[in-house]
C-alpha cells in the first residue's frame, strides 16, 4: 500500500475544529481499498479477453407527473368573474366581464351562446367570430335593465376552437311601490326571531337560537285620493302582486332642500341611523314620480351612486332606502267613490335583518339591566301565575303540587322613542336580546320600599317601611334585588339578605354590601324590586307614528334565576 502525503484541514472560522464532524474525517485513508488489478497481464501473442462485466437489466418504474402553476392558468379560457350576483334590479347595472385566451396560441371565439338573456346585453370589444391572440384578455360589459322576467338566471357560453367557458348572472327584477302611507295611523314595523324554549318541572329554562336574524315586516295604510293614483294601484297589482316590489323605509324618509341634477353620482343625505348599505338601492319620490339607484359607498353625508341619474330632482324630493319585499296574503281595497281607494298592505322584507349586538354598560350579577323606564301614559298589565299541577281523581279532594315553588310574572312595558337615534339605538337593543333568548334585569321603578331612616355609608341593613315584606317569606327569587336610585343620579344595585320586622311600622332588611357613602331618606327617587326578565315573544312591533316618533310595547316573563 503506497504511503500518502495529506493536510488536516481547519474549520474556516475561527480556526478552530469543527466538533460536529466525525472524527475520521480527522485520517488520511485511501478512497477505497488497493486491490489487485483485474486486468489479465499481457502476454505475447494474440489473445481474446472476454471482461467479467455485469451489465443490469433495464427497469420499468411508474412515475406521476406533479402539476404546477402553469396548468393552473394556462391552455385554458378564464371569464373573470365568472358568476354575478345582481341582486334586486330596480334601476340598469352594468358589469364588467375580462375574458382571457390563456393559450399560448391563437384561439378563435367562434360564437357566444345566450340562454335566459331577456332584458341583457353583452357589449362585446369585437363582435363573434374574433380572433385572440396568444395570452390575451379583453373586457366585455353586461348591461342589465329592470324590464325583463321577475327572475335573472342567465348563461353566457363564450365557445372558443380550444375550450370554452361560460358566464352566469342571477338576481331578480323588483319594482318599486311608492306609494307613500297615510300617517293619521302609525306605520308599525314587525322584527320577529324564533327561539325554542325548553322549561324544566323546576321551572329553569334552556333557550336556543333558531334563527340568525330577525324577519323583517313592514304595515301601513294608504290613501289614494285620484283616479291616476287608483289605476296605477291597480295596475300594478295586475302585473306585480306576487313578485318582488322595491318598498321605501317610509319612517327613514329624507327630503332635500337641493337641486339634484340629471347625472349626478352622488346625493347629498345624513346616512346615520338609516338603512343604507354597500349594494343596496336608495329611492328618490316625488309624488308619483320615482327613480332608484344602487348605491356603492355609504360616507356621513354622501352617498355615492353606481350609475349617473336619469332624471333631476327638486328641493323637497324624498330620498329613502330601499329594500326588496313582497305582499303579504290578499289586498282588500275599499273605494270610499269612484276616485278615492283605501287599503292596508302589509310586506315582508326579503332580507333578513341582522344588526350587530352591543356591549350593554350596566351589569348586575352578569346580566344587564334596563333603566328606562314604563312610559305610564298606557297602563301596564301585569300578571301573576304559578306552575301548578292538579291532580283530580273526582271522587275525593284534589292534590296540587307547585313544581317550580317560585311565582312567574307577565308584565307590560311601554317605550315612546324620540329621534333617530333613540329609535335605532332601541332597535340594536332589541337585537341584543334576540327575541326571548337574552335575559335582563327589569327594575318596577315604584316606590316598593320605603325608607325610614338615614343608610349610613358602611350600614350593612336598612330601615324600612313595614309593608308585610318580612312576613311574607322575606328575600326570594323576584323579590330578593333591588335598586335604590337617588336624586342625584346615584344607583345602587343590591341583593336582600333577610328580613326582620322591627315594629308594626319598621322592617330591617340586611343587604349584601354596604353602600360606601350616606343617603338621607329625602334622596331617594325610589327603592324598587327587580327581576330578571326575557321578552315574552320573538315577535316585536314599533309602532312609527312620524319618521322622528314610535312607540313599543313589550310584554315581558319573569325567569327563575340562579344568580
Amino acid at each position: 500500500m503506497p504511503s500518502l502525503t495529506g493536510t488536516l484541514l481547519g474549520s474556516a472560522q475561527a480556526g478552530s475544529l469543527n466538533p460536529l464532524l466525525s472524527p475520521d474525517g480527522y485520517h488520511i485513508a485511501a478512497i477505497y481499498p488497493y486491490t489487485v488489478s483485474d486486468t489479465p497481464i499481457a502476454v505475447r501473442g494474440a489473445h481474446v479477453y472476454t471482461p467479467d462485466i455485469q451489465v443490469p437489466a433495464q427497469r420499468s418504474l411508474i412515475a406521476t407527473k406533479v402539476p404546477s402553476y402553469f396548468e393552473d392558468y394556462y391552455f385554458r379560457i378564464h371569464v373573470r368573474p365568472n358568476r354575478i350576483n345582481l341582486g334586486s334590479l330596480a334601476s340598469e347595472q352594468s358589469r364588467n366581464i375580462e375574458v382571457w385566451n390563456a393559450y399560448l396560441t391563437a384561439n378563435t371565439l367562434s360564437a357566444i351562446e345566450v340562454e335566459g338573456g331577456e332584458g341583457m346585453t353583452l357589449l362585446e370589444p369585437a363582435p363573434a367570430p374574433t380572433i385572440f391572440g396568444a395570452n390575451e384578455a379583453r373586457q366585455y360589459t353586461l348591461a342589465v335593465t329592470p324590464n325583463g322576467p321577475p327572475t335573472v338566471n342567465a348563461r353566457f357560453e363564450f365557445i372558443f376552437a380550444l375550450d370554452s367557458a361560460t358566464l352566469r348572472a342571477t338576481g331578480q327584477r323588483i319594482v318599486g311601490w311608492i306609494f307613500a302611507p297615510d300617517w293619521s295611523q302609525p306605520v308599525i314595523e314587525r322584527l320577529e326571531w324564533l327561539t325554542q324554549v325548553m322549561e324544566s318541572h323546576s321551572g329553569k329554562e334552556q333557550r336556543v337560537r333558531l334563527r340568525t336574524g330577525a324577519r323583517r315586516s313592514l304595515e301601513y295604510s294608504l290613501l289614494l285620493g285620484t283616479h291616476r293614483e287608483r289605476v296605477r294601484l291597480e295596475n300594478l297589482l295586475h302585473a306585480w302582486q306576487a313578485r318582488v316590489f322595491g318598498l321605501p323605509l317610509w319612517p327613514q324618509v329624507q327630503v332635500t332642500s337641493q337641486m339634484i341634477y340629471v347625472g349626478a353620482l352622488s346625493l347629498p343625505i345624513d346616512s346615520a341611523n338609516k338603512d343604507f348599505i354597500v349594494g343596496g338601492l336608495v329611492g328618490l319620490v316625488l309624488g308619483s314620480d320615482s327613480e332608484f339607484a344602487e348605491v356603492t359607498e355609504v360616507q356621513t353625508n354622501t352617498l355615492v351612486l353606481k350609475s349617473p341619474l336619469e332624471k333631476s330632482w327638486p328641493p323637497g324630493t324624498k330620498l329613502l332606502p330601499v329594500k326588496p319585499a313582497r305582499l303579504q296574503g290578499e289586498l282588500k281595497l275599499d273605494y270610499l267613490n269612484d276616485a278615492i281607494v283605501q287599503t292596508r298592505a302589509r310586506f315582508q322584507l326579503e332580507e333578513t335583518w341582522q344588526e350587530e349586538p352591543i356591549t350593554e354598560p350596566l351589569q348586575y350579577r352578569d346580566f344587564p339591566v334596563l333603566m328606562t323606564p314604563s312610559n305610564w301614559r298606557e297602563n301596564i298589565d301585569t300578571e301573576y301565575s304559578r306552575k301548578l299541577i292538579e291532580l283530580d281523581y273526582l271522587t275525593g279532594r284534589r292534590a296540587f303540587d307547585d313544581f317550580s315553588g317560585v311565582g312567574r310574572m307577565r308584565r307590560a312595558h311601554h317605550f315612546l322613542l324620540v329621534g333617530r337615534a333613540t329609535i335605532a339605538g332601541f332597535k340594536t337593543w332589541l337585537a341584543t336580546r334576540a327575541g326571548k333568548l337574552k335575559p335582563f334585569w327589569l327594575p318596577s321603578f315604584q316606590a316598593d320600599l320605603a325608607l325610614t331612616r338615614p343608610i349610613g355609608a358602611f350600614d350593612s341593613a336598612i330601615s324600612v317601611d313595614n309593608r308585610a315584606f318580612a312576613a311574607n317569606g322575606g328575600a326570594r327569587i323576584g323579590r330578593r334585588d333591588i335598586l335604590i336610585a337617588t336624586t342625584t343620579g346615584q344607583n345602587y344595585f343590591r341583593r336582600i339578605t333577610g328580613a326582620t320586622e322591627l315594629t308594626n311600622t319598621t322592617e330591617s332588611l340586611g343587604l349584601d354590601k354596604v353602600l360606601g357613602e350616606a343617603v338621607l331618606p329625602s334622596q331617594i327617587r325610589h327603592i324598587t324590586f327587580m327581576q330578571l326578565v326575557r321578552l315574552d315573544s320573538d315577535a316585536v312591533e314599533i309602532a312609527h307614528h312620524t319618521d322622528q316618533l314610535a312607540e313599543v310595547s313589550l310584554t315581558l316573563r319573569s325567569l327563575k334565576d340562579n344568580t
